[in-house]
């Protein structure tokens, strides 16, 4: 059993300020980590190998400027990681679906797709559907846990009114929500060792470039992205003491000015 794993980064938030007034992020310490949603998709992908002995291969989500995913994803226990070069620096999700989607191909194909449900700078959602609609697999989206058995994948999903089990026969396209598991840390010494290149683990990055796998015109990107926009700062309110009788007579008196004439 294959399962590919789909993992992008995020700039660290503790680094980041918002200056609403001046209309700017100011990028205090760029540091990245693994999308959080992405994270647990790869513990899932981790506990399934656990469970069954599944081949764990990790694919990037965008065309990244350096390996640190991936390499953190071999270090925590995926067995291949494809570093994908030659491709624009955010590249959209329709153009990144393609890619993958080649890129599974030259793999020999999966058995089953975890990645995030959502990204945590962006707020996308759209990866996941379109590697299910590409490959014309079936999907279940937001889901806190999964397990495979007997040529199907069991899912736990929030039904709004509690949590239910979906299955899906194999193959498959999942996505995990942030939170949803207790993801795995990199083993120190298998990290250092992917960065020196010793072992068999430094081995298990390839590199593959996207001409490779798609036409060089599929590497437009659709999207165009057109900067960024604040919202107004937001006015601090008042905080009303007295009786009740006196603080709801003063809220009223509030809002009545507030209402246009």
């Amino acid at each position: 059993m294959r399962i590919a794993v789909v993992l992008g980064r995020v700039l660290d938030p503790r680094g980041i300020v918002v200056n609403r007034r001046a209309g700017r992020i100011f990028i205090n310490r760029e540091e990245y980590i693994l999308q959080p949603a992405d994270r647990c998709a790869l513990e899932a992908a981790l506990r399934i190998k656990d469970a069954a002995s599944a081949e764990v291969v990790a694919l990037p989500r965008t065309f990244l400027p350096d390996d640190d995913v991936l390499c953190q994803a071999l270090a925590t226990g995926a067995d291949r990681a494809i570093y994908l070069t030659g491709g624009p620096l955010g590249a959209d999700e329709a153009l990144m679906a393609r890619v993958l989607v080649a890129a599974i191909a030259k793999l020999g194909g999966a058995d089953l797709i975890l990645t995030g449900a959502t990204t945590m700078d962006t707020g996308q959602s759209q990866l996941g559907p379109r590697l299910a609609e590409a490959l014309n697999w079936p999907q279940v989206l937001n889901a806190w846990a999964v397990e495979t058995a007997d040529g199907a994948a069991r899912a736990v999903v929030n039904a709004g009114a509690g949590y239910v089990q979906v299955e899906v026969d194999l193959p498959a396209v999942i996505t995990l929500l942030p939170g949803a598991l207790k993801p795995r840390y990199p083993r120190g010494t298998q990290l250092i060792n992917i960065y020196r290149g010793v072992g068999e683990i430094a081995q298990a990055l390839e590199q593959w470039p996207a001409a490779d796998l798609v036409e060089e015109a599929a590497l437009t990107p659709v999207v165009e992205r057109r900067g960024q926009d604040f919202p107004p700062e937001r006015e601090r309110g008042v905080r009303l003491t007295g009786s009740p009788e006196e603080v709801a007579r003063a809220a009223a008196e509030a809002l009545r000015k507030r209402l246009p004439r």
